[in-house]
């Protein structure tokens, strides 16, 4: 019996610790919280709001125009733009703790990089980066020691298991579409459409990785009195099941999915012709605007805590020891 007793008090204690490591990760947002952009007061920050498009909370308070913020896996950090260390619109990528705190470069020498998005597992990231008049796919740790050019293109996001980087191809200006690259094999091919290149950009994948949602000019030639052509769609992973998720006329675009893979968050012009943000269910329904309709507001990232990496203690830890000691 004294043996059970030690052992119980011995893996209480480091249920206790395990907990304690849950604490340091709960700096995460305890609930479902939108990450977005706006120009308010003569510059771009970065704000956290509800899903309904309550409780905006300000994060960065510098004077550099602060954008395209996109959560960690685990929410404890936000990977963002800023012109902060360069002249104006000298863009690169930063880190930022959940709450706006310890913000910092991610790589130590400046270049022209954005567009970034995650590795599922939160250890890389895949982004942008302008060189020579043309934009290349770059991996690299979140440490930013290194960096591995890996295609001709831009607009990059990793697929949900990791596997999988979609992307834009295609010169700036010139018809684009949307190739996939195998991440082990460096390998990549187009995807959408099949037919040739389109007028495509912002390509998501789903939550699950079976479908990808992107922004779409549906013509074959592109014609600016026509931008407003612009607008949102669905298809599956295997390249069937194209969906139409705006009607045309609103130019819809920068697509972002929910948490629960149920919902999109994009960019739209309102009556007025500002930018806002709405979101829409993916099986149809009314579109709902978000944020302060006062300013011009970017579309930025989703986070649900019910989703984030399985990295904290289970709360019937201890129950389950004592059931096991019991037997």
């Amino acid at each position: 019996m004294r043996h059970k007793c030690f052992l119980l008090c011995f893996l209480l204690s480091v249920a206790a610790v395990d907990i304690g490591i849950y604490e340091v990760w709960a700096g995460a947002p305890t609930s479902a919280k939108i990450v977005f952009s706006s120009w308010r007061h003569g510059n771009l920050d970065i704000y956290l709001m509800n899903p309904d498009g309550s409780e905006e909370v300000r994060l960065t308070h510098d004077l550099a125009r602060d954008g395209g913020p996109k959560w960690s896996p685990t929410g404890e950090h936000i990977l963002f733009n800023s012109d902060q260390d360069g002249a104006p619109g000298d863009w690169d990528l930063y880190l930022m703790d959940a709450d706006g705190s310890n913000v910092r470069r991610v790589f130590e020498k400046e270049a022209a990089r954005g567009r970034a998005t995650w590795s599922p597992d939160g250890k890389q990231i895949t982004y942008s980066r302008w060189e020579q008049g043309k934009f290349y796919i770059y991996i690299a740790p979140i440490d930013g020691k290194k960096e591995e050019r890996i295609a001709l293109g831009s607009q990059p996001v990793w697929s949900p298991d990791g596997t999988e980087i979609a992307f834009i191809e295609g010169a700036v200006g010139n018809p684009r579409r949307i190739s996939i690259l195998d991440v082990r094999t460096r390998k990549h091919k187009f995807f959408f459409p099949p037919k040739g290149p389109a007028w495509v950009r912002h390509p998501a994948w789903s939550p699950e990785g079976d479908r990808l949602v992107f922004s779409w000019y549906n013509r074959v030639e592109f014609r600016r009195e026509d931008a407003h052509l612009e607008t949102i769609y669905i298809v599956k992973r295997n390249g069937t099941g194209l969906q139409q998720i705006i009607e045309e006329g609103k130019r819809a675009v920068e697509p972002v999915w929910s948490p629960r893979g149920d919902t999109l968050l994009y960019s739209q012009l309102d009556r007025n012709d500002t930018q806002q943000i709405f979101k829409v269910t993916v099986d149809g329904g009314e579109p709902v605007q978000l944020a302060d309709p006062s300013f011009r507001n970017f579309v930025g990232d989703w986070f649900d805590p019910a989703f984030a990496l399985p990295v904290a203690p289970q709360p019937q830890l201890a129950t389950e020891i004592w059931g096991r000691l019991k037997q």
